[in-house]
């Protein structure tokens, strides 16, 4: 996350400070950073703005007198997030802005504990973040207006779909929707009703064709929110409601099926190439948005 955001803020014309701890891991990244260009300019073009530049550094000191912005990339946890927030005093004296980029961690708790409450939003980019088009901006309870409004308009600069969220909910927007929808399957699974294989059909091959160019709500609008209504008078009732991790899926990971990186999951992945599913979900992306974009729909 942290190259593709680094490539991004760079082709936009801005000047990037790559920071990492570790010596080894930063000099792994350059590759990655290259790789990234590579694919823009072939897929994207030449970069919208000139003057980009990413400096690689392991002196956090440097950081914390430079920075106007500071994104964090790093682990999804709060403590090590905590802690560096609050090893940069000197971004925070300055009114430096603070991103810290999560899929769910509490924009508000994070503000607090760190110190830098009010200058802090969090932005959650989608995999592939080099083409996934949107991203989830979300204000904690003390962030300022002026600091939301700010991250916004970068966030359009680097060529990306800002997205408010105004209210500091666990998994936001985007994931709240998503793991409703993977647990249910996984229920289904547990329950017996059809295979993983089946369910995944079922998944890409009915609403997955139309969210592309219709979202769920305005879904709703096409059927009628009276037929909604009705079916939601008995539907609700019997969909998985699990307050925990679903039975199923606890139990896949007490045995270690992991998926992919174990070798098995719901499918078994010593006889699937992993790298082909993603090279066609990228193709598929790219499909989708010359869909949208000729439709002018992002």
């Amino acid at each position: 996350m942290g190259a593709a955001a680094a490539v991004a803020f760079k082709r936009s014309g801005y000047e990037v400070l790559l920071w990492g701890r570790n010596p080894d891991k930063l000099q792994a990244v350059q590759q990655t950073l290259a790789t990234l260009e590579d694919w823009m300019q072939s897929h994207v073009g030449p970069p919208p703005q000139s003057g980009g530049v990413i400096r690689s550094g392991h002196d956090l000191h440097q950081l914390d007198e430079q920075a106007d912005l500071v994104m964090d990339c790093i682990a999804e946890e709060m403590e090590q997030k905590v802690d560096l927030f609050q090893r940069l005093a000197g971004c925070q004296r300055r009114g430096a802005i603070f991103i810290t980029t999560t899929s769910g961690l509490s924009i508000t708790e994070l503000g607090r504990q760190s110190g830098c409450a009010e200058q802090l939003v969090g932005t959650h980019f989608w995999n592939p973040p080099h083409l996934m088009p949107l991203v989830e901006v979300v204000r904690g309870e003390q962030t300022l207006d002026r600091v939301m409004d700010r991250v916004c308009e970068l966030i359009e600069a680097i060529g990306k779909i800002p997205v408010r969220v105004e209210k500091d909910v666990p998994g936001f927007i985007g994931n709240r929707m998503l793991h409703a929808l993977w647990r249910e399957a996984i229920y289904l699974v547990e329950c017996g009703v059809a295979s993983p294989a089946d369910i995944d059909r079922v998944a890409r091959l009915t609403f997955g064709l139309r969210l592309a160019a219709v979202g769920p709500l305005e879904n709703m609008d096409l059927v009628g929110l009276d037929l909604i209504e009705t079916i939601h008078q008995y539907l609700p009732a019997a969909l998985c409601n699990h307050p925990e991790p679903v039975p199923a899926l606890a139990d896949s990971v007490a045995r270690g099926e992991l998926g992919m990186k174990s070798g098995r999951g719901f499918y078994d992945w010593s006889a699937r190439d992993p790298q082909a599913l993603i090279d066609a979900r990228d193709r598929q992306i790219v499909h989708q948005l010359a869909y949208l974009e000729e439709r002018d729909l992002l």
